[in-house]
């Protein structure tokens, strides 16, 4: 099932309206579990974001890979910088994509604070001219969800990974195939043991890469 932009906004609106939302997905320790209601309102809830996360193989065959990525990030809550863009122009509503008959490459991937998952990375496939991704705060990537970066390795210079707390340190791994990286940022990955080990691993991998963990 394909679902519009307009009913997944609309259907987000609904859940905030229900006190579900991000707060019921993640719940403080302290909460009581959940009621049957509850647990199918999360279940719908992860319906939808899956279904807002797959490559849509008809889409993409009509847009092509650097439109198909953008609209995703935008109906996650991301936002995209263009190339020709200033770098500090980055696009964060839907409408503000140019035409579907203006033909535009990606440059920057900013998917902070979004519901990118895992799934979602599959994307990249094909953007050429991603320099830089940023995945702040992203609460739906589960575990392994670094593995979709390996489709960005010819291109990617910057990175940020932060507030990412499903990720472990077996995630980060996919970092050192990330053959053109520049600038690496680690912070606030809480479930990553030893961050200063693991950056002293990568440094060693990637000897041309800034590592910094701030």
């Amino acid at each position: 099932m394909i679902l519009t932009t307009q009913f997944y906004l609309y259907f987000v609106s609904l859940l905030e309206t229900l006190k579900v939302g991000k707060n019921l997905l993640y719940p403080p320790y302290h909460q009581q579990k959940p009621s049957h209601l509850q647990q199918k309102q999360r279940q719908i809830w992860g319906y939808v974001a899956i279904a807002f996360n797959s490559v849509d193989s008809d889409r993409l065959s009509k847009v092509g890979p650097d439109r198909l990525c953008a609209e995703w990030l935008l109906k996650n809550g991301g936002g995209v910088g263009l190339v020709g863009m200033p770098r500090s122009r980055i696009l964060k509503d839907y409408n503000s994509l140019p035409a579907e008959n203006v033909k535009f490459k990606v440059q920057i991937a900013d998917a902070s604070n979004s519901s990118v998952m895992k799934i979602g990375l599959d994307h990249f496939i094909g953007c050429q001219y991603i320099d830089t991704v940023v995945l702040h705060n992203c609460k739906h990537l589960e575990d392994g969800g670094l593995e979709g970066l390996v489709h960005l390795k010819d291109t990617l210079k910057i990175l940020q990974v932060s507030g990412c707390y499903n990720l472990r340190n077996s995630c980060l791994d996919v970092i050192a195939k990330l053959t053109a990286l520049e600038h690496l940022r680690l912070f606030d990955l809480m479930y990553v043991k030893d961050l200063q080990a693991v950056a002293t691993k990568l440094r060693m991998s990637l000897p041309n890469c800034k590592v910094e963990l701030s």
